[in-house]
């Protein structure tokens, strides 16, 4: 009997580490690449690309889904090109779009300016710190830009940030999940998960070995990254000191990740099957 609770203790605990799928939908979504969580008015905004990630085309498009996977508005703001990672600070949501970052007010769910970066390659996740300053990764150039005052500048340069893409900020840190060095997308070594102080620009590495082509990048309520691989369609739970857990694997294409940190609610947009999923 105590051999058979041992069983049922390990069986339930290993289960609950594993990340499952609640719901998926398909509705109004085309090449979707970011979604986020947003806590105020419990909804979710999904950047859809629709279309090639690199090519101003106007198509793109950001929708509005419950937690629960409804479309509420399928095309709340358009006229965009390829819209990528989201952030939202106060009434404002910032979005990267190609070489130019976004700023949509959403109680009047418009485009108040649109900031141009000036050599820009290929614009890729947002991130905002206490003061109000947004961090923008350019993956391809291997820079991150700080907007201040709506003036860009350059922040961080170099291989060293080995071609940054999921951004976010904690404890004045700025995280960073990098996908690998690369110019095209193909890498010799896949990237990891590291910090850069915002006073000094010190560089910390969290993963001590190459982990993926990182893409997504939150914060679970009990301080662990939750970090997603754009192309073993996986998410890891990765702790401050950097052991890794995947959680969950999927498919390729499984880009910038949204959390409800509350519910533990994972929500992850599959940029090839245009669909986005409920993960808890």
């Amino acid at each position: 009997m105590f051999f058979k609770s041992i069983l049922i203790s390990f069986f339930i605990s290993n289960f609950c580490i594993a990340a499952t799928l609640q719901w998926e939908t398909t509705q109004g979504i085309s090449n979707p690449e970011s979604v986020l969580y947003d806590e105020l008015n419990k909804v979710l905004y999904v950047s859809n690309i629709d279309g090639a990630g690199d090519k101003k085309d106007g198509k793109g498009h950001i929708s509005i889904l419950s937690e629960s996977g409804n479309v509420l508005k399928e095309k709340w703001i358009q006229g965009l090109n390829a819209p990528k990672g989201m952030r939202r600070r106060g009434n404002l949501l910032w979005v990267t779009d190609i070489d130019e970052v976004v700023k949509i007010s959403i109680e009047e769910s418009k485009i108040l300016k649109k900031i141009k970066i000036k050599g820009a390659k290929f614009l890729n996740d947002i991130a905002i710190d206490s003061n109000g300053e947004v961090y923008v990764s350019d993956t391809i150039a291997n820079k991150i830009y700080i907007i201040s005052n709506n003036k860009p500048s350059v922040f961080v340069e170099g291989k060293k940030y080995d071609s940054p893409n999921g951004l976010l900020v904690s404890n004045g840190l700025l995280y960073v999940a990098s996908w690998g060095l690369t110019k095209d997308w193909s890498t010799k070594t896949p990237g990891k998960l590291y910090s850069i102080s915002l006073d000094d620009r010190e560089v910390k590495q969290v993963t001590k070995k190459p982990l993926g082509n990182l893409d997504g990048l939150e914060l679970d309520k009990l301080g662990n990254f939750i970090v997603s691989d754009w192309v073993a369609g996986k998410i890891f739970k990765i702790s401050p000191k950097g052991k890794v857990e995947t959680i969950y694997t999927g498919k390729k294409g499984l880009a910038d990740i949204g959390i409800n940190t509350e519910t533990g609610l994972i929500f992850a947009p599959m940029m090839q099957d245009s669909k986005v999923l409920g993960i808890k």
